[in-house]
């Protein structure tokens, strides 16, 4: 079955957000962008950040999960990168630069901490880095929705 170039401008026609076609680093951005937001919104939780939670960083300040070292600042900083990202998530070119800011980022932070969260930062960034540079294609385009109407 082939479809007809004016019926492919019918499907495109939406009304924005996310429910127009999307690039392949959009759902990846979106994605990096809640596990920002999940690591700010937990590191609020006493039961899951165990330690002290000072207002800014500390060598023997709060750790979530017993893993990831925090502080009211980073925090802060994770939950308004994870509202950043969502909005980015939105425009296939915020996308690839959202990511790419943020593997930049990471990658300061490896830098910076030369032991096991700085390997882990390294990780983070390549893959932040190689996801925005590797995922091309063009938008996914769905089939429509039962009962819509061409317009």
């Amino acid at each position: 079955m082939t479809t007809r170039p004016e019926e492919v401008a019918t499907m495109m026609r939406t009304t924005g957000g996310f429910s127009r076609p999307f690039t392949p680093v959009q759902p990846v951005a979106a994605a990096v962008a809640g596990v920002f937001l999940l690591v700010g919104a937990l590191g609020f939780v006493p039961g899951v950040t165990a330690g002290a939670l000072t207002a800014l960083p500390a060598a023997d300040g709060a750790l979530l999960a017993g893993l990831l070292p925090v502080s009211v600042l980073e925090n802060v900083l994770h939950l308004a990168v994870g509202i950043a990202g969502t909005a980015a998530a939105r425009s296939t070119t915020a996308s690839r630069v959202a990511l790419v800011a943020g593997g930049a980022v990471a990658l300061l932070g490896a830098a910076a901490a030369l032991d096991a969260v700085g390997a882990a930062l390294a990780v983070v960034a390549v893959a932040l880095v190689g996801s925005a540079a590797l995922l091309r294609g063009r938008p996914v385009v769905g089939t429509p929705r039962r009962g819509a109407t061409a317009t």
